[in-house]
């Protein structure tokens, strides 16, 4: 009976410390994903604020003045 607790205590602690383990090295991963996504929505809102920057009236076409042509009779 004794093997037996050894045995689930050590499969307790040995999950425990896996998981422990697993949570440090993901870790560091997550936190780098979440600064991408800062960083990226920083830049979509800077590409939504030049896209909406209000723009005045284009400036009117210069007219090309020409000779009338004269009628001959």
């Amino acid at each position: 009976m004794s093997n037996e607790i050894v045995f689930v205590i050590g499969l307790s602690i040995g999950g425990i410390m896996g998981v422990f383990a697993l949570s440090l090295f993901v870790s560091r991963r997550i936190v780098d994903l979440q600064s991408e996504i800062r960083d990226l929505r920083i830049q979509r809102k800077r590409l939504k604020e030049e896209l909406q920057k209000p723009q005045g009236k284009p400036t009117p076409r210069k007219k090309r003045y020409r000779e009338q042509p004269t009628r001959r009779k």
